[in-house]
């Protein structure tokens, strides 16, 4: 079969739910490459203008390559930038679950406080760029670009300062810290630093989210410890030089340590643990000495470092408070829902798309009133 033919046969299979297990895997993979993106599109404009409203919502197994954004937004929602799978049979209307929302809540954006170590506060995105105070040796700069950076003029001797910087609900902010490590800290998030490093360690305080990429010092541990509620054991990672994750969110259940690349050392009370890259430690915060480590699933751990919500088999507990992070919203539940979805969608968009999408699946329905949120079940 000639090329051409074959790819609008294939498209043609999977847009009436006909497609065999392998055709899904082909289409995925192709589509993936943006190979299939003219056919699709070739197809729906075919269609009659009333026969847009039924679209498979099929998918195989979890593993599968997931449908690219910009194909369901030619598709569905031109511009929202999201497919959300189901795992269940045939096709199923999917504009009679929509129910409108009028509320527009902006998404996430750079926004953070640095408090310093005498306790004044900048609001650091309503500041310019430029020299934002000098604490004992060191220079704290705002970058053109935004970035916040410590400058050390020189190693020497005296009382260590520290500062912190927190972002909001609906914030997050990139830092430079006096040793050259990068922290990307997420919404509802807060790390605590010293203005320079003195003595032979490296040590930061964090609560929430970040994405660390660790100047390399070999004669220097770089050590995150975590902060913890009154009575709870102390939790570290360690490392010399490498790129990890951690989610440490005190509202969630399992704190997630995500190695990138290099090495890191998990402690949790008197159990710790080597990561090597690609494994994931999760702590339960209800056991102490809990530590699993496991294969980790990168694009899930750092979408949101790459502005994404990634969903694999997610509770919606779960991702309601990924979205009340970052809409800065007040959740509220009128069921008690078992619901897992999978998907994934840029976070540059309204809440009130991503409540949209969220109910195509006909799992769950929102309502809004101001920035509060009630979800409840399929009716």
């Amino acid at each position: 079969m000639e090329e051409k033919a074959f790819y609008h046969q294939l498209v043609e299979r999977y847009m009436k739910n006909q497609a065999s297990d392998e055709e899904l895997e082909v289409f995925f993979h192709l589509q993936q490459q943006g190979v299939l993106d003219e056919y699709i599109i070739a197809y729906m404009d075919r269609l009659p203008d009333d026969a847009g409203k039924e679209m498979p919502l099929k998918r195989p197994v979890l593993h599968r390559m997931w449908l690219a954004a910009a194909v369901m937004g030619a598709i569905l929602l031109a511009g929202g930038g999201f497919y959300l799978m189901q795992q269940r049979e045939g096709p199923q209307s999917l504009i009679e679950n929509i129910t409108t929302l009028p509320e527009e809540i902006p998404p996430g954006s750079d926004n953070a406080v640095l408090t310093l170590a005498d306790g004044s506060t900048i609001t650091l995105d309503s500041t310019g760029a430029g020299s934002l105070s000098k604490q004992g040796h060191t220079i704290v700069m705002k970058q053109a670009g935004g970035k916040l950076a410590y400058q050390v003029e020189n190693e020497a001797a005296g009382i260590v300062q520290y500062n912190t910087l927190t972002t909001p609900k609906g914030g997050r902010y990139e830092v430079v810290l006096p040793d050259g490590t990068a922290v990307l800290l997420n919404a509802a998030s807060s790390l605590r630093f010293p203005v320079a490093f003195p003595g032979k360690e490296r040590e930061v305080v964090l609560n929430g989210e970040a994405f660390f990429e660790v100047a390399p010092n070999a004669s220097r541990p770089f050590r995150v410890r975590l902060l913890q509620p009154d009575g709870a054991p102390e939790r570290t990672v360690e490392v010399l030089g490498t790129s990890f994750n951690i989610m440490a969110y005190q509202d969630e259940p399992f704190i997630k340590t995500t190695l990138v690349t290099g090495s890191v050392k998990v402690t949790s009370r008197s159990r710790t643990t080597m990561l090597s890259p690609g494994q994931q430690a999760v702590m339960d915060r209800a056991l102490p000495e809990d530590i699993r480590v496991g294969k980790a699933s990168l694009e899930e751990a750092i979408a949101w470092k790459n502005n994404e919500f990634y969903f694999s088999n997610t509770d919606i507990y779960s991702i309601m408070r990924q979205l009340s992070r970052w809409y800065n919203v007040e959740i509220s539940y009128e069921d008690s829902l078992r619901v897992f979805l999978n998907g994934n969608i840029r976070k540059s968009v309204n809440a009130s798309q991503v409540f949209r999408m969220l109910e195509l699946t006909g799992e769950v329905h929102f309502s809004t009133t101001g920035r509060k949120v009630t979800v409840s079940g399929r009716r």
